[in-house]
């Protein structure tokens, strides 16, 4: 079995009372978790939800969005959560050509949830457990999903026309939750800060899903505040982070920050831009036990497809690493050739275990995609998939 609540189960039996998510204030341990994932999965149903079927949610994080995205892939759904930054018309068009079955969203959200999918407003003490919408729904049963299965679908930003549809398979996430494993020696005593939105891959899998893999704590702050955070770091003994460029530079200008014992913290990922020297200097004098991760990633890859090696910050800078070990990244011209150390191009990513991205056609039975594009239903899928990670990168 490769459902993500798979492996919530399988904590739940063996750690029934190791703290799972911790949401204002609440400790859900693994027992806990599990439960309310299978009643969030038999309110799905009872909506009318079954496996393939898309379950688009709107939402700020929450232990809810946790529920739903572990109760979608139990029942062999498909997840699909959406930026609650864009308009009412991209969030329409997004559950439409997803082909949502249905929207749940934030009560504060209720605005912008455009599309003709029926949508369920979800109010704030819903946020904290989506049971107590489904108390009255039965449990439902695991509907076992195969590696090759699409598991996610996330839109990107849509730069030169409409969004389009990433296809993320039960392998990209396995394939990538090992891979940082071993960059960020994940295990059990992993406790990750979340801050970063929860629709974002940067959020909810470098390494969010990964952690719980190992049966860590993930720490759901519904948004970011750089004091909080702090807090919350000192309060709850965290270990690592995503921070977005803006994120980092807010905690490291804090005025407070100083009142904060920061000393459980292991390491920070950044990445979105060259991060300046001074940025990894003042990082290292705050988080004195801790070291700050220059990556790179692609929503197409789920993210985290490069990271700097510890110790190497500095000597590096303007760098984001090495490729992890299931990640070929290679610099190309424009004819396809590889290029030697201290040239200039297109940088070439190709992720163990993907799919083409951004080919989504909402049709059954589902069409499926190979590296170079559409494919007819009887052949294989590439087990590598080659991306375009940037319009100009430099080899070292």
């Amino acid at each position: 079995m490769i459902n993500l609540s798979s492996f919530i189960a399988f904590h739940a039996r063996r750690t029934p009372d190791r703290c799972a998510l911790k949401y204002r204030g609440e400790d859900i341990t693994y027992g806990a978790f599990d439960a309310r994932i299978g009643a969030v999965a038999g309110w799905l149903v009872a909506q009318g939800i079954g496996p393939d079927d898309v379950v688009a949610v709107l939402m700020k994080n929450s232990a809810a969005f946790l529920e739903l995205a572990f109760a979608v892939s139990h029942i062999g759904a498909v997840f699909l959560p959406i930026n609650y930054r864009l308009s009412r018309d991209e969030v329409g068009y997004i559950v439409g050509n997803a082909e949502a079955r249905i929207l749940i969203a934030d009560a504060e959200l209720g605005e912008i949830a455009g599309g003709s999918a029926p949508v369920v407003l979800i109010d704030e003490a819903a946020q904290s457990s989506l049971t107590l919408v489904a108390s009255d729904a039965t449990p439902a049963p695991l509907v076992p999903r195969k590696p090759q299965d699409l598991m996610r679908l996330m839109y990107t930003s849509g730069t030169t026309d409409r969004p389009k549809g990433v296809m993320l398979t039960y392998e990209n996430i396995y394939w990538k939750s090992a891979d940082q494993t071993i960059v960020l020696g994940l295990n059990a005593d992993t406790r990750l800060l979340v801050v970063g939105p929860l629709y974002h891959v940067g959020a909810l899998d470098l390494p969010g899903i990964a952690v719980l893999w190992h049966g860590g704590l993930l720490s759901v702050q519904r948004n970011f505040e750089p004091e909080q955070a702090l807090a919350a770091i000192q309060a709850e003994k965290l270990t690592g982070a995503w921070f977005a460029p803006v994120m980092t530079t807010a905690i490291l200008t804090c005025p407070n920050r100083d009142s904060y014992d920061v000393s459980s913290f292991k390491w920070a990922i950044g990445g979105g831009e060259k991060t300046p020297e001074a940025r990894i200097r003042s990082f290292s004098e705050f988080f004195t036990n801790a070291r700050y991760i220059d990556a790179y990633g692609l929503t197409e890859s789920c993210g985290g497809d490069t990271f700097m090696e510890a110790g190497r910050e500095i000597e590096k800078i303007g760098s984001t690493g090495r490729a992890i070990a299931h990640v070929e990244i290679e610099i190309r011209d424009e004819a396809g050739r590889c290029l030697p150390a201290g040239a200039t191009a297109k940088s070439v990513c190709a992720a163990r275990r993907s799919r083409k991205a951004t080919g989504w056609i909402p049709q059954r039975p589902r069409r499926r995609f190979s590296a170079i594009g559409f494919a007819p239903a009887t052949s294989a899928i590439s087990t590598r998939t080659a991306f375009s990670t940037s319009p100009t990168a430099r080899r070292t």
